[in-house]
């Protein structure tokens, strides 16, 4: 994709840094591949908490029909009316993995695995919300398996829409995330979409829960 990741001193306007909430900061190992996540306060905007926890279906482990591997440009998720833009993000050299500030942009953590392919997990990201807007994957708790997500992109040099099947999504509370489950690459080809949820905790800012929805290839 053309769409370039903001640096850390000047985020752009679609990507920046997580000193915003919700924002999902990835930091790795330098003795392997794991990652964790932490998130920093931030006081704008109007916050809620969203809904309940809610385990459903399961952490895909037998692979889904082929599909092509796409370098993502748009998501959509018809059961939830939501549709976006999808933007490169990247690990920054302090650690850190970028995240659309806007909260109707996706991100696609380029590190991984590219939606669609055989094998590794291919992370999209985004906030809940920002500075009182809702984000387009705010209700992906609420997402059930069977329902269907749909990941635009180029394949070969052609625009191709991949179909992917939602198998379970976990609620995981921010101190007990399963990093390396998560951000596997070598597992069998599938979707991690993640944002925060949960309730909300005013004296540090932070959402107290990460919402992962797995999928695979349809």
């Amino acid at each position: 994709m053309s769409e370039k990741a903001s640096t850390p001193a000047r985020p752009s306007r679609r990507s920046g840094r997580l000193p915003f909430l919700c924002v999902l900061t990835a930091i790795i190992a330098l003795a392997g591949s794991a990652l964790t996540w932490v998130v920093a306060p931030d006081w704008r905007g109007d916050h809620h908490s969203t809904a309940p926890p809610r385990n459903v279906g399961r952490v895909p482990t037998v692979a889904g029909s082929l599909a092509a591997f796409v370098s993502p440009s748009g998501i959509e998720i018809p059961r939830l009316h939501a549709k976006a833009p999808i933007v490169n993000v990247r690990t920054l050299p302090s650690g850190s993995l970028e995240v659309p500030l806007d909260p109707k942009i996706v991100g696609w953590w380029n590190g991984g695995a590219k939606p669609g392919a055989k094998k590794g997990t291919a992370i999209l990201d985004g906030h809940v919300n920002y500075s009182g807007v809702d984000g387009v994957l705010s209700r992906i708790g609420s997402l059930n398996p069977g329902d269907t997500v749909y990941v635009t992109g180029l394949h070969n040099g052609k625009k191709t829409r991949v179909k992917f099947v939602i198998t379970g999504v976990r609620t995981y509370h921010k101190t007990a995330l399963p990093y390396k489950q998560i951000f596997d690459q070598k597992s069998v080809g599938r979707l991690a979409i993640v944002t925060c949820g949960g309730p909300f905790d005013a004296q540090t800012g932070n959402y107290l829960y990460n919402i992962v929805a797995f999928a695979v290839p349809a």
